[in-house]
């Protein structure tokens, strides 16, 4: 079962069976990453999705400060393996007041995964409060087109993930991460297969049906075999083993039943003899009307 499967499936990556693919860029933020403390690590704040982006970092926070001292605000990370920054950004508070700053950085598109270890600090004479940094991030859930059936791509990734693994004429171990979604998808395609042999078919054979009814009825061709003397004799044989048309011809009604109840005034029928002068004429005149165009 399990090679018929494989079969079938590489015959559909090969032919180039057409499924509805579906891809939409997913959009979100991540939690509060100052909630708890002013550095922060980005392990468990941005999904685990291939292909993950930082499109942007919004950040809120309260400087308490003297208007008469320097300070700067930097909030920062760093990059994977790196003491280098991924990202990096500084507010100059020198020579004014603290107060309360809202913004929204956006970031050409940065792989999430090379986010390391993020930071808010102040250089200076300041101290931070109700502290919000946000990271703004965007991935596309068929980036790795086997993750889903639907994803543009599923067959080609498919059909190299079997090839690559050996898996086309082998059979495949049931705790492979793809197992389930291989199955399904083979599952799909004979569904899908059997509905299109199905919706062909079913016109078809009303046509046949029809034939079959057109045939029965048909009356061509029908002369040379009714005119065979052994058609004619085959074919009373069928008519006299139908049965006999005795019992209807047979059939009679008592005339006593129904009795005369006409009755005349007079007692007599007489002759109408103004009738009789008008047919006169008529048939003097039809022969007036004949003499006309005889020689």
């Amino acid at each position: 079962m399990i090679k018929i499967l494989q079969k079938a499936l590489l015959a559909s990556v090969v032919c180039c069976w057409g499924f509805s693919c579906y891809s939409e860029n997913i959009f979100g933020n991540t939690e509060n990453a100052a909630s708890e403390a002013y550095n922060w690590t980005m392990n468990n704040l941005l999904p685990a999705q291939s292909g993950l982006t930082v499109e942007g970092v919004f950040h809120r926070y309260t400087l308490t400060k003297d208007a008469t001292k320097d300070a700067t605000v930097a909030i920062t990370n760093k990059k994977v393996g790196s003491d280098e920054y991924i990202y990096e950004y500084v507010d100059d508070w020198n020579k004014i007041p603290g107060g309360t700053k809202v913004a929204y950085d956006a970031v050409p598109s940065l792989l999430g995964n090379l986010f390391g270890d993020g930071e808010i600090k102040v250089k200076g004479d300041g101290s931070l409060s109700d502290v919000t940094i946000l990271y703004h991030y965007k991935f596309d859930p068929c980036a790795v087109p086997l993750s889903d059936p639907s994803c543009p791509g599923f067959n080609d990734a498919m059909l190299k993930y079997l090839l690559d693994n050996n898996l086309i004429d082998s059979e495949p171990d049931v705790n492979d991460p793809f197992y389930d979604e291989w199955v399904q998808f083979q599952l799909d395609q004979k569904a899908e297969q059997e509905e299109e042999l199905a919706s062909e078919e079913e016109p078809e054979e009303e046509l046949e049906e029809e034939i079959s009814i057109e045939d029965m009825l048909s009356v061509a061709n029908a002369a040379e075999q009714i005119a065979n003397p052994e058609q004619q004799l085959a074919m009373m044989e069928q008519l006299s083993a139908a049965g006999t048309l005795d019992a209807y011809s047979k059939i009679t009604i008592d005339g006593g039943v129904y009795e005369e109840t006409i009755v005349l005034d007079g007692g007599e029928i007489k002759d109408n003899y103004r009738a009789f002068r008008s047919l006169s004429q008529d048939k003097l005149h039809d022969e007036i009307v004949r003499s006309q165009f005889k020689e």
